[in-house]
């Protein structure tokens, strides 16, 4: 009996395996940097500090926001390493009553000037905040790629003022389709610890 629950567990891990994972995550040792004028690009409130690292950590809890009034507010994400993408996700909740605009490129180059020089993988004209929202934009042909730039194109003072929101996200998803999620590994983990323990407990 306990060899056939064990069997359960793991069939269960190996089959519920979502092999899509988000790998921009710092946890994956993806990197984030910010721009825009005038510095720092991140904004500073109290004690709480909105930093470009919000974006990739995994948690729609924190958020990334630029200053108001922050003249070409970007995040440029470093994966670590060239991937199979086939979407990338941005979301954010926003101000209600303001809105955002965006440009999302990705590629294989660092700098920010090559990446705007491409064709974008999507654009969001006018994104309206005050409730969760995500945008998601699908890769033709899953290219290999290492840069993803969230290049926003209206913000406060940055194209627009009234109605306009500050620079934000709370989470940039970058997708590959041959990593599995984290949480993964541990479910496999679990299911082979489970065999494990059965077959010593035969013994």
């Amino acid at each position: 009996m306990r060899i056939f629950a064990a069997v359960l567990i793991v069939a269960f891990v190996l089959a519920s395996s979502a092999f899509a994972g988000n790998i921009a995550l710092t946890s994956f040792g993806a990197t984030v940097s910010c721009g825009g004028t005038p510095s720092p690009c991140f904004l500073t409130f109290g004690a709480t500090q909105y930093l470009p690292s919000n974006a990739i950590d995994g948690s729609l809890a924190t958020e990334w926001v630029a200053p108001g009034g922050t003249q070409s507010p970007y995040l440029l994400i470093n994966l670590g390493g060239l991937y199979t993408v086939n979407s990338i996700t941005v979301s954010g909740v926003g101000n209600a009553g303001n809105a955002i605009g965006f440009s999302v490129f990705a590629g294989t180059s660092a700098s920010v000037a090559t990446l705007e020089g491409g064709t974008a993988v999507g654009t969001v004209a006018s994104q309206a905040g005050g409730t969760a929202w995500n945008d998601t934009f699908s890769l033709a042909g899953s290219p290999l790629i290492q840069y993803v730039l969230y290049d926003i194109t209206l913000s406060y003072g940055n194209g627009g003022t009234t109605g306009i929101d500050d620079a934000y996200t709370t989470e940039i998803t970058v997708n590959d389709p041959n990593v599995p999620e984290p949480g993964t590994f541990g479910l496999i983990g679990a299911g082979l610890l489970a065999l494990g323990f059965t077959r010593r407990s035969r013994k």
